[in-house]
């Protein structure tokens, strides 16, 4: 091995903690995506103004963030600007038909209709992505599944409340969320993070003035400090760990490991929102994250790494 170069079982092990690194990422915005449930089922506002203010504070401080980091020129348009402006306009549609879900069932119902977005991503992934079919994906989900299925119907606020309107309006989210998970991996990696974030959540600021605007000026000031508060921790600070965190894990994984925001979001609801948690609940929540532990912990990086390291050539 010449002068200058790393040996090859070294950079193995660093992209293993470097994917690793992806996941705790993915599993820390999910935390934070898990409180949104609360702040809808509180507010007493239209599900146009709560997405339109997640997304506008969002954008807003993700821009000012940019200026004093000395980041401002990365967000100068570019070719993928309209690509950007689609998936952005695929979010937007996926959060609202999940707002209005949760506001005409439950919490509970809302996110696990949302959260057949992996089943959609696994079929997709393959064809779209070119990543090939994974049987633990396929045991990930059905173990990660079982676990939504048992906490939604375990009375936390779940299935008891069914509504046919919001169910399907919960499927169509997760439909959508789906397309929005695998047309992120079809962007740059350098572009996921910051600079995909901001001007996703501008633009689905821009798509949702038009059904906030009735109602935006109906906002109380300390309601308005908490839709700010929302926007700035839920879409700036979560989705940008996120999307940094996609950077380095199939769109099949990113998509399984999101079951930890539905049962963050439950968890939060029974502690905020008197939702019970029993033990059927906590038998979901097992399961939830053994499919996360699935992806986690049997992985078959080792080769993959070997093929995809690339080597400093010798002096």
């Amino acid at each position: 091995m010449g002068k200058g170069t790393t040996p090859l079982p070294s950079l193995v092990r660093e992209q293993g903690l470097n994917i690793l690194k992806a996941y705790f990422q993915i599993l820390a915005a999910c935390l934070i995506w898990g409180t949104y449930g609360v702040f809808v089922q509180k507010m007493a506002y239209p599900p146009e103004v709560i997405v339109f203010f997640r997304f506008f504070f969002g954008a807003l401080f993700l821009v000012i963030l940019s200026y004093f980091t000395g980041r401002i020129s990365q967000l100068r348009p570019s070719s993928h600007t309209g690509f950007l402006f689609v998936i952005g306009c695929i979010n937007a549609a996926s959060w609202l038909m999940m707002t209005r879900s949760i506001m005409y069932t439950s919490v509970a119902n809302g996110f696990i209709l949302l959260y057949t977005a992996p089943c959609f991503v696994i079929l997709l992934a393959p064809f779209i992505l070119r990543e090939p079919f994974e049987k633990k994906s396929l045991l990930a989900l059905a173990v990660s599944f079982a676990g939504i299925i048992l906490i939604a119907g375990s009375g936390a606020g779940g299935l008891k409340e069914y509504n046919l309107w919001g169910s399907l309006l919960g499927l169509s989210s997760g439909i959508l969320f789906a397309l929005y998970l695998v047309a992120l991996k079809k962007l740059p990696s350098g572009l996921l993070g910051l600079v995909t974030n901001t001007y996703m959540s501008f633009i689905i600021a821009l798509v949702t003035l038009p059904l906030a605007a009735p109602s935006v000026f109906s906002v109380t000031l300390p309601d308005l400090l908490e839709l700010a508060f929302m926007g700035i921790m839920i879409q700036a600070v979560g989705t940008t760990i996120y999307m940094i965190g996609l950077r380095k894990v199939k769109a099949q994984h990113g998509a399984i490991l999101c079951y930890f925001e539905a049962l963050f979001a439950m968890l939060f609801a029974a502690l905020f929102l008197h939702e019970r948690i029993t033990p059927v609940f906590l038998a979901g929540a097992v399961l939830i994250i053994g499919g996360g532990l699935i992806i986690a912990l049997k992985r078959k990086e080792r080769s993959s790494a070997a093929e995809n390291c690339r080597l400093p050539k010798s002096n």
